[in-house]
């Protein structure tokens, strides 16, 4: 009996110790996934950021998205923007050494014409049945893919399914690639024909001439003639993946919602990698003055340099600063002594294009020949005047007025929303940049206006693009068949080779 119950209590004492051992297991086993989900929620936490009423966050392969709910109307706006621009066409040459210059517009162009077992005609149908709009576009930074849909939940959901299946198997028909590469060339044709297209090419040509900025993102004759579709597919593949791609999405959805479309559209894409930054853009040692005879009535006038980076730090000095000088209209100072004072001309205005690399500072108008000089004399003469006195204090407050006043309608709908949060994305700016953004015009003064365009606004190295009739003789310089270069050009035989486009 006493045998019996030792071994009893022995059993006993083995099965407690067993438990206690289990306990212990399983506390440190508890404590160790607890410290897991700790940390996965760290990580979570730290990868999402919220804002005022932005919201960003990255996905599981890395896209990075930009969030903001708008419930006032049934409507989601999803914007793709990637870093493949025509900037980036640089990268691929044919097989002759031709840079493939428009490679970066035919590929964005043709994203919609057509996937493994999917037409155009297909895809437009099948987005025209579920009320959708859809839309590209390629510019120098940047290409960009534009979703606008119902939100309620089919049709939200057949217009995300439709579109990730694009996104993912998008096949550029050679079909389609020889029609846009044929329209393009019509385009090049046209653009010779018209003075502002022709100035504008030029201008870029000779500001930013072995820089990235400077290959034309239409494309010329040479490049057009030769890209294929294998090019394009390359293309693609480098450039159209979730690492380098912002989405920006902004409507009636939840956050919870927007992060599963999210993951859905990102899935669609290869992991890839971010672009290479751009190089910086300099300024040229000396003045370029570009003379180009037009038959045209009116004479086209563009003048201006790199200068502006987006998120530098002198962009509030140099945009109001620029709003006085020639960027409001008719309040501008140039406005009022070009135009209103002396009718040299029926539109005139400078403006400042921030992108990736340094953009250009640019003025422009137009005018009759026997007016060119004169007025462009007084556009220089009131440049330098504005960086040697800056503006009065009375042009000052106007100008903030005007900028602070005006700013609520660069929100006013969801697609002013959308944008604003592709290019926060996109540019990488503070989450609060549109918070801020009037309390950093008011924060301007006279001083830092000054500072900025001293240090950053150099007329004697700006390029001067003249476009339109007899301008050559007008001038007093030596005439060419293709154009005359004033002044200052290092290589006059490559600025006139480009600009045969």
């Amino acid at each position: 009996m006493i045998t019996s119950m030792t071994r009893i209590m022995t059993g006993i004492k083995k099965i407690t110790a067993l438990s206690l051992l289990t306990i212990a297991v399983m506390s440190l086993l508890s404590i160790s996934i607890s410290s897991a989900s700790e940390v996965s929620a760290k990580e979570s936490v730290q990868q999402r950021v919220k804002v005022g009423k932005i919201t960003q966050w990255f996905t599981s392969n890395g896209m990075k998205v930009l969030y903001q709910q708008a419930d006032s109307l049934p409507m989601i706006d999803f914007r793709l923007i990637f870093d493949a621009g025509g900037a980036r066409d640089g990268n691929f040459k044919s097989d002759n050494g031709t840079v493939l210059a428009g490679l970066a517009k035919l590929t964005n162009g043709l994203i919609f014409e057509g996937t493994s077992d999917l037409s155009a005609d297909q895809i437009a149908e099948q987005f025209a049945s579920l009320g959708v709009e859809y839309g590209n576009g390629s510019y120098r930074d940047m290409a960009i893919v534009n979703l606008r849909t119902l939100s309620y939940q089919q049709q939200r959901d057949s217009a995300l399914e439709l579109l990730t299946k694009i996104l993912a198997t998008a096949s550029f028909p050679e079909e389609a690639l020889q029609r846009e590469s044929a329209r393009m060339l019509v385009a090049l044709d046209y653009a010779d024909q018209t003075p502002s297209k022709k100035a504008s090419r030029l201008f870029y040509e000779s500001l930013y001439k072995s820089h990235p900025y400077g290959t034309p993102p239409a494309g010329n004759r040479q490049s057009l003639k030769v890209i294929q579709q294998k090019d394009l597919v390359a293309y693609y593949k480098q450039f159209y993946v979730a690492k380098n791609v912002v989405l920006a999405i902004v409507g009636d959805l939840t956050e919870a919602q927007a992060q599963d479309y999210a993951e859905k559209i990102s899935t669609a894409l290869p992991v890839g990698e971010k672009a290479a930054q751009l190089p910086s853009a300099s300024q040229n040692t000396e003045a370029i003055v570009i003379r180009e005879n037009h038959p045209s009535t009116q004479t086209t006038v563009l003048m201006g340099q790199p200068v502006l980076k987006r998120g530098d730090e002198d962009l509030y000095a140099l945009y109001v600063g620029n709003h006085i000088l020639g960027g409001s209209g008719f309040s501008a100072r140039l406005m009022k002594e070009v135009r209103v004072k002396r009718g040299l001309t029926y539109s005139i205005g400078s403006y400042l294009v921030p992108m990736h690399a340094q953009g250009p500072y640019q003025f422009s108008f137009t005018t009759k020949k026997s007016s060119t000089e004169e007025a462009l004399k007084l556009v220089e003469e009131n440049l330098q005047q504005f960086i040697e006195q800056g503006p009065t204090k009375e042009e000052l407050d106007e100008a903030k007025l005007n900028i602070t006043g005006s700013f609520p309608l660069r929100q006013a709908s969801n697609k002013d929303i959308v944008e604003n949060l592709a290019v926060i994305g996109f540019y990488e700016l503070p989450l609060d940049y549109l918070d801020k953004y009037n309390a950093h015009i008011e924060a301007v003064t006279l001083e830092q206006i000054k500072s900025a365009y001293k240090r950053r606004v150099h007329p004697e190295k700006m390029v001067t693009i003249i476009v339109g009739p007899d301008v050559e003789t007008l001038s007093g310089k030596a005439q060419a068949d293709e154009g005359t270069v004033d002044k200052g050009t290092v290589d006059k035989g490559k600025v006139l080779e480009e600009s045969k486009g």
